[in-house]
């Protein structure tokens, strides 16, 4: 099992959900964390108790949209000469949209697709670049979705970018498994998070899992460690989501 004690974390859509849920968990573990989000205020509020968690933790939040390439390149430059060093990026930022096809503008389309996509891809990149040159044998996760592997009808938009990002994330795992950089990605079904806030029916929240569950899920694969209890569960909450998407 991997120590995560004293590496250099970074979370992308830290402000609430799964990215909060994942600082939360990783506080206890003593490394340090950056924290980036396009909302400032909410990622104070994480911070403040991040260091209620554990008073010693190092911790930079820093307010960027990940769909920005200057943006990107700024919370990397950033976080180097904070902390020196980036050993495991988790890509957790992302944007949802539920709405029939003939109603999305192009605004909205390009929206979905440059946060989605376009914010993994970029903040992969400056990683890649920062762990080869730096010949960090560090770690890129990406939260994608079930909705990556599976169409489900008013989401062509964003079924279309997370099935982008499971391609690109499939391609980079060929890229970097012999140069010492390992990439995961997991496909989690529903979330009790803000995603379903918007939504006039929200999914019952017995039937979602917990933004808590896949933080340990991430952590588990971030220490390479054998989880049962909450893989289990998150196997019963992808499978129904897949079969409401069957239906």
């Amino acid at each position: 099992m991997i120590s995560l004690k004293d590496k250099t974390i970074l979370i992308t859509g830290a402000s609430s959900g799964i990215g909060r849920a994942l600082a939360l968990r990783l506080a206890k573990e003593n490394c340090n964390l950056i924290l980036c989000a396009r909302r400032l205020e909410l990622l104070k509020a994480v911070d403040e108790e991040l260091k209620k968690v554990n008073p010693t933790i190092k911790t930079l939040i820093i307010k960027a949209d990940v769909s920005q390439e200057k943006e990107v390149a700024n919370l990397f430059n950033v976080a180097m000469g904070r902390f020196g060093m980036i050993d495991i990026l988790v890509n957790n930022a992302g944007k949802g949209l539920q709405s029939p096809l003939h109603e999305i503008s192009t605004e909205d389309w390009n929206s979905v697709i440059s946060t989605n996509l376009t914010g993994v891809f970029l903040c992969s990149r400056e990683a890649v670049k920062h762990m080869l040159t730096e010949r960090i044998k560090g770690h890129i996760i990406t939260v994608c979705s079930i909705a990556g592997l599976y169409g489900a009808p008013n989401y062509s938009a964003y079924c279309a970018s997370k099935h982008a990002v499971a391609g690109f994330k499939r391609s980079l795992w060929l890229e970097l498994r012999k140069k010492g950089i390992k990439v995961s990605t997991i496909y989690p079904a529903r979330v009790d998070t803000e995603f379903f806030s918007s939504y006039d029916k929200p999914p019952s929240r017995k039937k979602m899992i917990s933004p808590e569950d896949i933080a340990e899920y991430l952590i588990s694969i971030m220490k390479q460690q054998k989880i049962g209890r909450v893989l289990n569960r998150i196997k019963l909450a992808y499978q129904r989501a897949r079969n409401l998407v069957r239906r």
